[in-house]
């Protein structure tokens, strides 16, 4: 399948500008209503189901003043794109946390099964909506056709397979050699991730601690009930990253296919991959976050 413009999947009835709403959930009743009226979404009992469960709904950020809620559903037969340019910044509900208040609010709907198309065209929106000025030419919009206009629609191109950075983490949280150990296990903890990679004063990738290299540096200095001595504990709190993590690791560029990464995970039996450009650090791929979006879980 050849790649497509973004252009290509936002018809004119499908952008509402400008949008009257009182908060971001109002805004996207009005674009599924939208979507109703145009006939992308036949079933509006269906529509109206989907908008009272809000725990299906994914909306964020990509930058102050844009949302990008995605979700998948059966009420639409094809990957579905709505716009929508508000006149003042719209509050979430308390069920929608967001990093700032947009004006800007791009839907997308895809049934299950269209895994790639679906992440593809969230990704090319995300990619295209983190430029500045394409941002500011979106909020100026005061009609349709002035958002159909704008030359970055046309230019993003939705490619027909999925690379790691289509699925990869972007904002990488990551830890030094010289961190001391607890500090880097707080950061696991309080983030919920499973392993941080490892890099040095350029963001070149050292090496990675998981989950499973802190038991293993941790098992051998916890003393026994019967033999607990002060100096055991305290050996256990001078421990350092560069004590227990994994020097070896395998790194990735953001450009691979991701079923090739995925065969790469099964085969060298790892459970995430550091993404790196020009040997800097850039992502962090995990299989988890391959399941959950590929399988929408």
């Amino acid at each position: 399948m050849p790649a497509k413009s973004l252009l290509e999947l936002l018809p004119r009835d499908h952008i509402v500008v400008p949008l009257h709403a009182a908060t971001v959930e109002e805004a996207i009743a009005a674009l599924v209503r939208a979507l109703v009226v145009a006939g992308a979404i036949r079933d509006r009992q269906k529509a109206n189901q989907l908008l009272l469960e809000p725990r299906r709904r994914s909306i964020v950020s990509i930058v102050p003043r844009v949302a990008l809620p995605h979700f998948r559903t059966d009420i639409v037969e094809d990957v579905v794109v709505a716009v929508g340019v508000s006149p003042a910044p719209l509050p979430s509900a308390n069920e929608t946390r967001l990093d700032s208040d947009p004006v800007v609010l791009v839907l997308v709907l895809a049934p299950a099964d269209f895994s790639t198309l679906y992440l593809q065209t969230v990704a090319a929106l995300a990619r295209m909506l983190r430029d500045d000025q394409v941002v500011d030419r979106i909020a100026s919009a005061r009609t349709p056709d002035d958002l159909l206009a704008i030359e970055a629609l046309n230019d993003t191109r939705v490619q027909p397979s999925l690379a790691v950075r289509d699925i990869m983490i972007h904002d990488v949280d990551s830890t030094t050699p010289d961190t001391p150990l607890r500090d880097a296990v707080d950061l696991m903890v309080r983030n919920g991730i499973r392993a941080l990679p490892v890099v040095g004063d350029k963001l070149e990738v050292l090496g990675i601690i998981s989950e499973h290299d802190v038991m293993r540096g941790l098992l051998a200095r916890i003393p026994r009930v019967a033999d607990a001595d002060r100096d055991s504990v305290e050996s256990s709190e001078l421990l350092r990253v560069r004590d227990v993590m994994t020097r070896s690791v395998l790194c990735v560029s953001a450009d691979l296919g991701i079923t090739e990464a995925a065969n790469l995970m099964n085969n060298k039996n790892v459970e995430q991959l550091p993404v790196t450009s020009e040997g800097k650090l850039t992502g962090f791929l995990t299989r988890s976050d391959i399941i959950r979006k590929l399988f929408a879980r």
